[in-house]
């Protein structure tokens, strides 16, 4: 019987078996975490966006609005009976006397007014205005305003049965006011500066006229006055002014702002340029979106799709599919030329993503007249080893376990 030994030996091999044991777990979690096993073994590179949101204690409304004012997107009016005023827009309304007054563009710290006064001859309400969510509506029997608190300062008059006209006072220190006339939808339109930012005026059938800096807008019955602006100091500058333009000539159809809340549903902010565009349906989820839209006759245009980043992620770590009418388009190579592109220019359905804090696509429809647009957010699968990797990782597990029961093995006395 062989008793003792070498001391430095048997140090030697202890240490040798210690570090064998804690390379062993090691070994296993690579081996694992890449594997089709991870997700029974409970091994993730980040925690399951889904989880996180059924985790969440926010009051699911308040939460998503914050997530559409932090993106840029949209937030929500508030109005005391004398002014409606958002983190976008500022303005002076006194119920039941029709004109509004002082319509300001806000951009972060920095206020400055778009137009004196907006008022609406014959405009009488029958009701107080409706403040609900991003909008500010107020109506009588056959004209309704729309104004939307959003970066763009988007202002809506439809009327109905009755023409109407519209008197915009602008500030004194306006300029490049410009008007345009078509013969197609928009018939007249209005280019503007005022207080460094840019504006556009549309109207859809009836006429504009100019006189300094007042501008009387001729709208007939069943028709459509829209007012924007981009604020001269914003960021991606010129693709947002790529964007006024394409709503000043036309070329931009609709566009939709929307942000799925945690409990279920979303949010919405959205307007149609087109007289004859109407949404059909649409169904907004985490990392999908769904809109059917319709026209009564074949046109082309350009819709704009904008996510919150949580809504629609479109990082690294994720691909964005978007489908017209089922079948996927490319992504346009150039954002300006897809803003730009000419009526007609092409027959295929294309997609250009915008240099904004949110998820901001506009998709080129060359048919309206029966539209389904799909945009879906997929989750890359985490970067996995090739089979030579894989192999090698597995050898040396094989040899570590090896090793280990070697060492640890009893020597028979």
């Amino acid at each position: 019987m062989r008793k003792g030994g070498d001391p430095r030996r048997r140090l030697h091999r202890a240490t040798s078996a210690l570090l064998a044991l804690t390379l062993l777990p090691v070994g296993v979690m690579v081996a694992t975490v890449h594997s089709p096993m991870a997700s029974m073994l409970g091994w993730t590179a980040a925690p399951d966006p889904a989880t996180v949101r059924s985790q969440d204690t926010n009051v699911p409304m308040a939460e998503a609005f914050q997530r559409g004012l932090a993106s840029g997107l949209f937030a929500p009016f508030s109005w005391d009976g004398n002014v409606a005023s958002g983190p976008f827009v500022q303005f002076d309304y006194l119920d039941g006397s029709g004109p509004i007054a002082a319509y300001f563009l806000v951009n972060g710290s920095q206020t400055s007014i778009l137009v004196d006064s907006i008022s609406v001859a014959g405009f009488a309400p029958n009701a107080p205005p409706v403040v609900a969510g991003a909008t500010f509506i107020t109506a009588d029997n056959d004209t309704t305003i729309i104004a939307h608190d959003e970066p763009t300062a988007l202002l809506e008059i439809r009327t109905l049965s009755l023409p109407r006209s519209v008197i915009l006072t602008f500030p004194a220190a306006t300029t490049d006011l410009q008007v345009s006339r078509s013969d197609s939808w928009p018939a007249a339109s209005l280019a503007f500066t005022s207080g460094g930012n840019n504006g556009r005026l549309i109207v859809g059938r009836g006429g504009l006229a100019l006189n300094g800096t007042t501008v009387t807008a001729s709208l007939a019955a069943n028709d459509y006055l829209a007012l924007r602006a981009v604020p001269g100091s914003s960021e991606h500058a010129m693709q947002r002014t790529a964007l006024l333009d394409a709503f000043g000539s036309g070329r931009l159809a609709a566009e939709f702002a929307l942000v799925a809340v945690s409990s279920g549903g979303w949010l919405e902010n959205s307007a149609r340029y087109h007289d004859d565009l109407v949404l059909e349906s649409n169904e907004v989820q985490f990392n999908r979106a769904v809109l059917k839209l319709q026209t009564a006759g074949p046109q082309d245009g350009l819709v704009l799709l904008a996510f919150d980043p949580d809504t629609m992620p479109a990082d690294s770590q994720h691909r964005l599919n978007v489908m017209a009418n089922g079948v996927e388009i490319p992504e346009a190579a150039d954002p300006l030329a897809s803003l730009f592109a000419l009526p007609g220019s092409t027959d295929h359905a294309t997609y250009a993503r915008l240099s904004m804090n949110a998820t901001v696509l506009v998709v080129y429809v060359p048919d309206l007249s029966s539209a389904s647009l799909e945009v879906e957010s997929v989750a890359l699968p985490p970067p996995g080893l090739d089979g030579p990797t894989q192999m090698a990782i597995v050898a040396a597990v094989f040899l570590v376990a090896v090793s280990a029961a070697v060492m640890f093995r009893r020597r028979p006395e």
